[in-house]
């Protein structure tokens, strides 16, 4: 048995759409659990339930817009006698975890976590940072994980307005006072439809007076750096622990070996200035001028400190190439068209 698990993180779960539809004869319904988790703040109406469990909720608005899309704490609970919290991200964890228990589900093969805008946030933060053993077995398996075979978990990032950088290199315009840059060895098929002009940009660390126009860019959410505006706790116990005085190797390693793929719309391509007029989006800028930029600039990103790590040893078997990113024609900013399109629809089920 075929059993796909599609977890759809969005910035309103209630606007989700079936991820199945034209699907007929390809997929046996009954062979697919959809999972969309809801992560409520206080302003929403709590569904009847017959737990007596309280929900989780999450702050929709301190310290910024949308708190668990960052794997913050949830909101502690004035009856909970425990004084315990959650992060977004660790009950991503239980979540997917329950799915990879052979005990429940012995014919799962596949897991595929998704996620749109501030969803796709979601899903690329949590698999950079989660240390859960459901992703597998290899170099980075966790000292829990069961011995039994375990499913593919895939993470699909779908339109996200910001990643998380490993390191505090961004794409600037290439300069002739900033020295020790080397080039990037970039293939001609890498810059195919890409809106960044690579041979103008390099890679490297921002210059001073560059930094000084943003000397937050690469605080947590856009970079490593702590944050104490932003507390995450789980990111910093299960990411910090993998950088050894500055170098990366390790956690970028983990990250290279997971399944994931990111999708672009080709006509996501709103600019900052007229995003929403969102606060506190210094970050972003550094990382792109649109949503279609910063996804193709990160992903550039990873094959240039990839090919630094000779691919980590050839991750995945021979791979020469960290992950996998495919633009979705003719589509903006579009859940709904993103997942129902045959790169989205490839994505989840190919």
């Amino acid at each position: 048995t075929y059993l796909c698990a599609l977890t759809a993180i969005a910035v309103d779960a209630s606007k989700e759409r079936s991820f199945l539809r034209g699907q007929k004869g390809h997929l046996n319904r009954k062979d697919v659990l959809v999972v969309a988790p809801w992560f409520t703040a206080p302003a929403d109406d709590i569904p009847p339930t017959s737990s007596s469990l309280p929900y989780l909720q999450w702050d929709a608005q301190y310290p910024i817009f949308h708190t668990w899309r960052y794997g913050a704490e949830s909101i502690l609970d004035a009856n909970d006698k425990h004084n315990m919290t959650i992060s977004s991200f660790g009950a991503m964890d239980v979540l997917l975890e329950s799915l990879c228990d052979r005990n429940h589900f012995p014919n799962l093969q596949r897991i595929v976590v998704i996620g749109h805008s501030a969803g796709g946030q979601f899903v690329h933060r949590w698999a950079l940072s989660s240390n859960s053993w459901c992703f597998g077995n290899g170099q980075f398996a966790h000292r829990w994980a069961p011995k039994a075979a375990l499913p593919n978990v895939r993470v699909v990032v779908a339109n996200p307005r910001s990643f998380t950088y490993l390191d505090a290199r961004r794409y600037f315009v290439v300069s002739d006072q900033i020295v020790g840059v080397k080039k990037d060895e970039r293939s001609l098929s890498e810059d195919e439809g890409t809106l960044t002009s690579f041979n103008n940009y390099e890679l490297r660390s921002p210059s001073a007076a560059e930094e000084s126009e943003c000397n937050g860019f690469n605080e947590y959410e856009w970079g490593l750096d702590p944050d104490e505006k932003v507390p995450a706790p789980y990111v910093i116990n299960n990411v910090q622990k993998l950088i050894d005085h500055g170098d990366n190797t390790e956690l970028f390693c983990r990250y290279a070996s997971r399944d994931v793929i990111y999708l672009t719309g080709q006509r996501d391509i709103e600019t900052l200035s007229a995003e929403n007029r969102y606060q506190g989006l210094h970050g972003d800028r550094f990382q792109g001028p649109s949503r279609r930029e910063r996804s193709e600039r990160f992903f550039a990103s990873l094959q240039v400190r990839g090919r630094e790590l000779e691919f980590c040893g050839r991750i995945g078997g021979e791979s020469t190439q960290v992950h996998e990113r495919r633009i979705v024609k003719q589509v903006a900013h579009d859940h709904a068209l993103i997942f129902s399109s045959p790169e989205g629809i490839q994505a989840m089920f190919g």
